[in-house]
């Protein structure tokens, strides 16, 4: 950081400065090459001074403990020997030498300015040199040209250079560029388009081992960096795009446009999370790595040349008429990236040496991080209700959130787990219209287990104790107007103080002591202020205040017992001067220090001692907003770009303020493992229930019942980084909720046998077809047992799961009621289970197949409707029994056979969620990937797509499904392509032929795919493939794909698909449709005949063995529950149908009836399962995997 002391004030800039710069002749073109031994040096063997034609050879020298302001000492050497244009020079280290090229095939060597950088000789190249290199571990020179990297080995006392190796290119590549900043001493060779990694191998020797290489841009590579402490790789190019990679998988990750021109610079600042890049068109600019925007740009000069950073701040560059050096310097460190933007942040002290940063954002989520660290600890779920949230504090023995939502009450979040949930809601007063003001907690032992209360200002003026004691329940009206703020002592105290301000211009000091076994406010004394105040802070033996007039106030206790005119005159007179021209946001104490620092609206920071005398000023080019001490030490936190940014004490305190905190030698914090990240699945419901307090005053409490809060957003993480996502919940037709509270009009409700329970009503919500209710209320009654009482826990925190069961069903979604009673002696499952099952009638054969038809659709909307609303309320944390799992996956692998794409890709959707929430059985992983693989080669693109993007989301995808996403790339549909070229860079990390091509020539990948199972089927049985087969395709890729695996012949079709079909069915389905089938399902759009191909197949061949006609035989099964007073029979019917006796259709879907009897409701569900032979469909030749 630039710090320059103006009055013994320390300022801190980020502002860039041009530390030197010097014009040359318009018409030379001098190289100038840097190099650093002691101190910098830069040096040119070929100057030009602006008014002179004479050449010279220029040593600047920067000494390293004057950079910073800027001394440069320049010196002039005189030229024996007329040196032609250098294109390339590189100094040798410890042999103080110089090697340039001039572009006449011959390097030229000179010494450094030990020798006066007289010329040393020759050396014969045979070959025209783009870029040289000097690798000090490896003690060689690199050199680069066409199709090769060339090494040299130095001869002893540089009496010359003798050729090691010569490195060819596959490609042929212009290499033209190194670079040495890699990991493990490896060496990057920028080769047009991609960028070739090497390994030492010792005298001399190269060996390749990995390159990078973009995924869509073909423009040569200009520049490269790599930051080894954030596993990235940076590339820039002519085109002016940065691309990104990982450093340690080599995939690509992220490119973006970032100057109008070829790039000629790319550095990584890691201490800001930040990437500097410099355009040919004469400008630097810096970007946030967090969020990829710009943060600021620095303009140089037009027709920028050559441009290099020589350490985290400085940098010159060259351009057609000068040469400059440059200084861009920074004081912060990123602290955390929050990921929307902080509103306040505030330190929080929870014991000794233990304290937390409370922060804020914009998106409604308050979080605690780590001082130490940085890292998120714990975060608030994202309710709608903290969008109005307008105070907190923290209570640290019991490690609650106190939240005021802008009204009288106030939300209190559970901090013993993340995210936290909603543990309680108080509304302080029963008087609605007093608003919940200002928060604050005070850590003190009273006696009677009281170790801090909860303190909140309303607008009446009447300040309350919230707490679980009725002895500390009070309130006490302090102020005649609202109470605005309110302060307490940081840390453990043996006295409870209260300092408050109002609206009556009035600052109050309070004590809470326990007197008689009840606690009161007792006033110790109050001032009246001159003018408003817009920060009040209690500190030990004085109050501090910020006035209206943006001036710093501090009153000792002794200060509040004057009351005359007179001393309120002498008062007045120890106001500061104005601490910022603009309105003061942001305020924070370190009492420890006696200092304090406050930040305007214009983005300023400034820091005082409590006499009001600056003691430091941030300078910067970016926006400051909220902020505090870390610290007791003084180390400071910045908030800008959506993230936190540390100063360090060292850099923002003078040297007698750092010697008075040596003597302090403050501990240090102690560091916290941030709690694990474990959302309940009560978080996925779309109301969230907590139990409403109502504080009646006396010391009088009552439960009012239960507040439904909103719950429709999620938090989904970047990384590390939480962001708050709005749900959109689509309800289905069967399903309607309408939002309310839930409020208990018998205050004394408990469950006894002699409580008389209202009827019990299927609430609309609950109103799903077959569902009758089956006496719900009476089994809860004995699910809690013998007429106890509620269970209250002793802070009457009630957990959403005893509130959603109390509610039960009103609040309480379907799949809730068979967990709540699975272990009780009622039975529920018989209800849904498909494990006993009963034979049931033949069904009977001159039954209309469109009659069959019709139900089977009716039935099929149903069930796609609930899984819509199933998917729609989220999985996360829903437990279902095996069973139904197995069943439901059954379900949707049979429906996606013949439907829409809109239902094909909800029934994807559903099956991503079970298999990222449930452990599938290997079983169904298999028949889930095979059906999905089957897809693969459906007739509509739009299928084939999303099969893809299903088998990634399924998680079923390796390295070695290069082999069917090969068959994917020669896809007739370009974005099917574009889906498997993008799976095939993001899955297998091939992103060239050649590398496909390796890894179809390998001769252990069919083994490997032998040894790799998908469930529990082997890779190879799942695709039917086999070792011919694979140089069948082997052929195809060659004959048909680009380099960057794109398709040659975009006019031809690949000439063969794989046929993958499933153990223990027919190798191909195929099925017929009449014409009534054929027009509504164009209409629908679920088949597309203009993307059936019509081209021959090669055949693949597959493992599933032809099915026989035994086993075709039909089977029928039925299962019947009966419970209550509702009656319903499930049957599931596994039928199969002779080939030859499907004329019409090979098809039977599953059916819905329902019957209304007078009984009650009854229901049948037919559930019907057929395996259909082969048929070829004369039309299409096409096979329809079905």
């Amino acid at each position: 950081a630039d710090e320059k002391p103006k009055n013994d004030v320390i300022v801190l800039s980020d502002w860039p400065k041009t530390l030197y710069q010097e014009p040359h002749h318009p018409q030379s073109k001098p190289f100038i090459s840097f190099y650093a031994i002691d101190v910098n040096y830069f040096v040119s063997l070929n100057w030009v001074e602006p008014h002179s034609k004479q050449i010279q050879a220029v040593l600047w020298v920067q000494k390293k403990d004057t950079e910073m302001g800027g001394m440069i000492e320049k010196m002039k050497f005189p030229v024996m020997d007329q040196v032609p244009p250098i294109e390339a020079m590189v100094h040798t280290g410890s042999y103080h030498m110089l090697i340039a090229y001039c572009g006449d095939m011959r390097l030229r060597l000179f010494g450094d300015h030990h020798q006066a950088f007289i010329s040393l000789g020759t050396v014969p190249c045979r070959f025209s040199i783009s870029c040289l290199c000097y690798d000090s571990e490896a003690d060689i020179l690199l050199s680069g040209t066409l199709g090769a990297v060339v090494t040299w080995l130095i001869l002893p006392n540089g009496r010359g250079l003798q050729m090691a190796q010569t490195v060819l290119m596959s490609d042929h590549e212009f290499v033209q560029g190194f670079s040495l900043n890699s990991p493990q001493g490896s060496l990057l060779a920028l080769c047009e388009n991609k960028v070739r990694v090497f390994t030492h191998q010792g005298q001399g020797q190269l060996k390749e081992v990995k390159k990078f290489t973009p995924t869509a841009s073909g423009s040569s590579i200009t520049c490269s960096f790599t930051c080894v402490s954030q596993g990235y790789f940076y590339a820039g190019n002519k085109d002016g795009e940065i691309h990104a990679w990982g450093l340690d998988q080599g995939n690509f990750l992220h490119s973006f446009q970032a100057h109008s021109s070829s790039v000629i610079c790319v550095y990584s600042r890691p201490e800001t999370y930040t990437l500097l890049t410099a355009g040919r068109e004469g400008i630097i600019r810096e970007w946030n790595l967090a969020f990829g925007n710009l943060l600021r740009q620095l303009d140089i000069d037009e027709d920028l040349q050559q441009l290099q950073f020589i350490d985290n701040t400085t940098f010159f560059c060259q351009t057609t008429h000068t040469f400059s050096l440059h200084h861009l310097p920074y004081f912060y460190s990123l602290f955390n990236v929050c990921g929307s933007a902080p509103e306040q942040v505030q330190r929080v002290c929870c014991g000794r040496n233990w304290t937390r940063i409370l922060c804020a954002t914009k998106d409604g989520l308050l979080r605690f991080l780590s001082p130490v660290t940085g890292d998120l600890l714990v975060i608030t779920w994202p309710l709608l209700v903290m969008d109005k949230a307008v105070a907190w504090a923290y209570d640290s023995d019991k490690e609650e959130l106190f939240v005021a939502t802008g009204s009288s009450e106030v939300l209190v979040f559970d901090a013993t787990r993340s995210p936290c949930m909603a543990k309680y809601l108080v509304c302080t007063s029963v008087n609605s219209g007093d608003k919940v003001r200002c928060l604050a907690y005070g850590q003190s032992h009273l006696g009677m287990g009281l170790v801090g209360l909860m303190f909140c200002g309303h607008d009446s003026g009447i300040v309350r104790i919230l707490s679980h004691y009725s002895c500390a329940r009070i309130e006490k009206t302090v102020h005649s107007g609202a109470v605005l703020a309110l302060s307490t002592l940081e840390g453990p105290q043996e006295i409870s103080l209260l300092c408050s301000y109002g609206m009556d211009n009035t600052i109050h000091l309070t004590e809470a002591v326990l007197q008689k076994n009840k606690v009161i406010l007792q006033p110790i004394s109050k001032i009246l202020c001159a003018c408003p105040l817009t920060h009040v802070i209690l500190l030990p033996g004085s109050v501090g205040a910020i006035t209206e007039n943006h001036c710093w106030r501090l009153w000792h206790y002794q200060d509040f017992l004057k009351s005359s005119e007179s001393k309120q005159r002498s008062v007045r007179d120890k106001e500061t001067k104005c601490l910022h021209q603009c309105d003061i946001t942001s305020f924070d104490v370190c009492s420890s220090l006696k200092l304090f620092v406050t930040g305007g609206t214009d983005g300023s920071v400034r820091i005082w001692d409590f006499h009001g005398r600056l003691i430091t000023e941030l300078d910067s080019a970016l926006h400051f907003g909220p902020l505090c001490f870390a610290n007791n030490r003084g180390d400071l936190l910045l908030t800008f770009n959506q993230s936190l940014y540390l100063v360090s004490c060292l850099k923002l305190l003078p040297p007698a303020q750092l010697i008075h905190l040596a003597i302090l030698s403050s501990a240090d914090d102690i560091q916290e493992v941030p709690k694990p990240f474990l959302p309940s699945f009560f978080f996925s419901f779309e109301r969230v229930f907590v139990p409403k307090f109502v504080y009646l005053g006396q010391g009088l409490q009552e439960l009012q019942g239960l507040e439904a809060l909103v719950n429709k957003r999620v938090i989904a993480f970047d990384n590390t980084v939480p962001h708050v996502v709005e749900e959109e919940r689509h309800m289905s037709t069967l399903i309607h909720v309408e939002p309310k509270s839930h409020f208990w009009e018998d205050k004394n409700i408990a469950f006894d046998p002699k409580h008389n329970h209202p009827r019990h009503l299927v609430p609309a919500q609950l109103q799903l077809a077959g569902w009758d209710g089956l006496n719900p209320y009476h089994i809860l009654c004995c699910f809690f047992g013998k007429g106890r009482q509620w269970p209250f826990a002793p802070d009457g925190y009630i957990p959403n799961s005893v509130i959603r069961a109390r509610l039960w069903p009103d609040g309480t979604p379907i799949f809730l009621r068979y967990d709540l009673y699975q272990d009780k002696d009622w039975d529920m499952t018989k209800l849904i289970r498909c494990q006993t099952l009963s034979p049931m009638p033949v069904l009977e054969e001159n039954i209309s197949m469109r009659r069959e038809r019709d139900k089977s659709k009716k039935w099929k909307r149903t069930f796609y409707d609930v899984l819509v609303s199933i998917m729609n309320r989220n999985w996360t944390g829903r437990k279902f029994d095996e069973g139904i799992i197995n069943n439901l996956i059954e379900a949707i692998l049979n429906l996606t056979i013949y439907c829409s794409i809109d239902q094909y890709k909800t029934y994807i959707s559903v099956l991503a969620q079970i298999f990222a929430t449930y452990q599938v059985s290997p079983r169904l992983c298999s028949e889930a990937a095979c059906r999905l693989m089957e897809d693969t080669v459906h007739p509509n693109p739009c299928i084939r797509e999303l099969a893809w993007e299903g088998l990634e989301r399924l998680g079923v995808l390796s390295h070695l499904f290069a082999v069917p996403l090969a068959m994917g790339l020669m896809d007739s549909d370009e974005n099917v392509r574009a889906k498997a070229l993008y799976l095939m860079i993001r899955v297998t990390g091939i992103q060239t032929k050649t590398m496909l091509v390796g890894l179809l020539k390998k001769r252990d990948t069919f083994q490997e795919m032998q040894r790799e199972f998908i469930g529990e089927t082997s890779l190879d049985q799942l695709l039917g493939i086999q070792a011919k087969d694979i140089q069948c395709l082997l052929t195809q890729v060659e004959q048909q794909l680009n380099e960057n695996l794109t398709l040659s012949y975009r006019d031809q079709q690949p000439t063969f698909f794989l046929d993958i079909s499933m153990a223990g069915k027919p190798e191909t389905l195929v099925k017929q449709i009449d014409e009534d089938e054929q027009r509504e399902a164009r209409q629908s759009e679920q088949i597309d005949t203009r993307d059936v191909t019509l081209e021959p197949k090669l055949r693949l061949s597959t493992f599933s063995p032809a099915k026989s006609q035994e086993d075709a035989e039909s089977e029928e099964v039925v299962m019947e529950a009966t419970e209550g007073r509702g009656h319903m029979e499930v049957t599931e019917v596994m039928k199969a149908i002779d080939q030859r006796g499907m004329k019409d259709y090979g098809e039977v879907f599953p059916q819905v009836e329902r019957h209304e009897g007078e009984g009650g409701g009854h229901m049948e569900v037919t559930e019907v399962m057929k395996a259909i032979g082969q048929r070829v469909m004369k039309d299409y030749g096409e096979v329809f995997p079905q």
